[in-house]
């Protein structure tokens, strides 16, 4: 069965989205022991700038194993320009890096196929000609690799582009981060329009973040767990304040492997929240 596809959206940036994609599926992988792909589609390419080095990022740089292999086989010099190919896309496991595994990774390993910012031309080409190559091409990319994988996860960035519209077209589920504040609500909302344009069921989940651990249910998340349309999509578990989930110039990796205070409790807390997703997923 082929495996399901994840988009980490909300139309409003600085929600946690990279918190979710990168440390909470950390978690995930570890936990639930499967094979896990991580495909960094934002062009800020946070998450790849959250888990690997300079040095690692421009050996990858220097071997074009990134992203936009996702898209087209070999970018075209010409920034406005896609190159097509009714040849196979590359091999998912030919583009992506190792970030941990168990054993030879056979049966349970974290892989990344890392982000660039040269994703930025597919908003700046307006040839839909040009542009339903790379759909096409990303289509039948996304189809082989989720035969390789027990899940793929899509860390999206958060406006309705093209490559947007790619992530979900090619999606089963969505988690939606938020923090309790009108502007990452509305984010959500607008999430659930785009489902609308785009004519596609996709099942959305909704993860409140950055929350206090001391501090009881605020009135706005009592309200909307209690909302009609997006109560019984907000997970039961929440995403608490962190030191440890905040970036750190001086740092590189997965907070869940960062030693200090609370260390212990976050990744309880994390782990909790992998089973939910897990269990939401299907993934046994």
């Amino acid at each position: 069965m082929p495996a399901p596809v994840v988009s980490i959206l909300n139309m409003k940036g600085g929600v946690g989205k990279t918190t979710v994609s990168a440390h909470v599926m950390r978690v995930l992988y570890h936990r639930m022991k499967k094979k896990v792909l991580l495909i960094d589609l934002d062009a800020q390419f946070n998450l790849t700038q959250s888990v690997l080095t300079q040095d690692e990022y421009d050996t990858i740089l220097n071997s074009k194993k990134t992203v936009l292999k996702c898209f087209e086989p070999s970018p075209s010099s010409d920034f406005f320009q896609v190159k097509h190919s009714d040849n196979p896309p590359p091999n998912s496991n030919d583009i992506s890096r190792i970030l941990r595994k168990f054993g030879n990774g056979d049966t349970a390993r974290l892989d990344m196929i890392p982000g660039a910012f040269d994703l930025m031309k597919y908003s700046m080409i307006d040839d839909a000609r040009q542009l339903k190559y790379a759909s096409d091409y990303m289509k039948r990319f996304m189809s082989q690799a989720r035969q390789q994988y027990d899940l793929i996860v899509l860390d999206c960035n958060p406006s309705s582009s093209f490559v947007t519209k790619c992530a979900l077209e090619n999606s089963t589920h969505v988690i939606s981060p938020i923090k309790l504040d009108k502007f990452s609500i509305l984010g959500v909302g607008m999430v659930d329009e785009l489902f609308t344009h785009l004519n596609l069921n996709l099942s959305h989940m909704i993860l409140i973040n950055d929350v206090k651990r001391s501090n009881p249910m605020s009135q706005i998340e009592l309200e909307l767990r209690a909302h009609p349309k997006f109560g019984p999509n907000i997970l039961i578990n929440r995403l608490f304040h962190s030191k440890l989930l905040s970036a750190e110039p001086t740092y590189t990796g997965f907070a869940t492997d960062r030693k200090g205070p609370y260390s212990s409790v976050l990744r309880q807390e994390i782990s909790r929240l992998s089973q939910e997703i897990s269990d939401r997923l299907g993934i046994r």
